[in-house]
């Protein structure tokens, strides 16, 4: 094989060319893995996750409209990126990585931040700052505040954060007495 027809079939194999593949995915389904492929979230949500040994599950982030996602952004093993909402992707071929640059920095960013909170000793200052974090992300603005735009249970908030459902439960209703937060039906909305 002569050195150009390599060097073809090796830029074929790390990228998938200039062609733009697009997905359509269910609520609850995972993006298919694909190496070295990442992909633009042009609809819906998404979320990181990894577990233990025992099965316990860890978020490791939440991404939507904008963000970008792809096995090859992270080394934790086991990984599955879960769709939870509908969610329409779209590749980025290796050659228009660098039009998305913003996106990744935003991305890692948003993953510090997202450590930072986790790491906050008092649970209530975590469960608060992560309503924060969640609704600069997934977020429709009212008159009155911040409706978070993003299904989650007080089970996910509190495997995120490492507490518990009931700590989480607590703090919550805590937070509706003091006024900072509100809710309606399985809305939360962060008041002004």
């Amino acid at each position: 094989m002569n050195k150009a027809v390599a060097i073809t079939n090796m830029n074929n194999s790390i990228s998938t060319s200039t062609h733009i593949q697009h997905r359509t995915l269910e609520r609850r389904q995972l993006i298919p893995e694909q190496e070295r492929v990442l992909w633009k979230i042009q609809r819906g949500s998404v979320r990181a996750l990894t577990w233990d040994e025992n099965g316990v599950y860890t978020t490791l982030g939440y991404w939507g409209v904008g963000d970008i996602v792809g096995y090859s952004l992270s080394r934790v093993q086991p990984y599955h990126l879960e769709c939870i909402s509908g969610v329409e992707l779209a590749s980025i071929p290796s050659e228009k990585l660098h039009e998305n640059l913003d996106q990744l920095l935003s991305r890692i960013q948003r993953t510090e931040e997202l450590v930072s909170i986790v790491n906050s000793k008092r649970v209530s200052t975590r469960i608060w700052q992560f309503l924060i974090w969640l609704s600069d992300k997934f977020s429709r603005d009212l008159e009155d505040g911040k409706l978070i735009d993003l299904h989650i249970t007080h089970q996910e908030i509190a495997d995120v954060l490492n507490t518990t459902r009931v700590t989480v439960t607590r703090v919550l209703r805590d937070l509706e007495d003091e006024g900072k937060l509100r809710r309606h039906k399985r809305w939360l909305i962060i008041s002004a």
